[in-house]
């Protein structure tokens, strides 16, 4: 039996058409792999920014926490608390607590008397002053910067605490 000419005309019509189908169905496929690489690098990249993030919020806490403590718990008066306010730069790092080791806090202080006058962190200057001028409380506000991470990973994150003392 010998196949007729339209047989023939039609099966050499086909010859070929898998090949450009193949190529075809690699290149889709591989521009939808670089779009799902590309999209899990970004993914991994934001949810290490965002860990960041959080880390550097939790070290500016502790910092003014550890602020308030070097102002309150240490000091038996407000004049010794004026004082231990200008004087302090706390710079803490947190090599040692689990979470935290690539974190540092730098923590400062200002104090205002209750008539928005500076305070004055001289021993014993103008504290009686103050005392007949009628001022009676000293307000303090910690500022503490959290930082972590490094290069394009790097988080700042700035608490600010107020408190006050009255005079005793």
């Amino acid at each position: 039996m010998c196949p007729d000419k339209h047989h023939l005309f039609t099966y050499q019509k086909q010859r070929g058409f898998l090949m450009p189908l193949a190529l075809f169905i690699l290149v889709v496929m591989g521009v939808l792999a670089l779009t799902i690489s590309r999209t899990s690098i970004q993914t991994q990249a934001s949810s290490i920014q965002e860990f960041t993030n959080v880390q550097a919020f939790y070290a500016a806490e502790s910092g003014a926490q550890r602020g308030m403590q070097a102002l309150f718990l240490t000091t038996a008066n407000r004049q010794a608390t004026d004082q231990a306010c200008a004087n302090m730069a706390i710079n803490h790092n947190f090599a040692g607590v689990n979470g935290l080791q690539i974190c540092t806090a730098t923590v400062t202080c200002t104090c205002v008397y209750q008539n928005n006058s500076a305070c004055d962190s001289g021993v014993g200057a103008n504290y009686l002053l103050t005392s007949a001028a009628g001022v009676t409380k000293s307000f303090y506000t910690l500022r503490s910067n959290g930082a972590c991470g490094q290069d394009q990973y790097r988080a700042e994150r700035i608490i600010e605490v107020g408190a006050y003392r009255e005079q005793q």
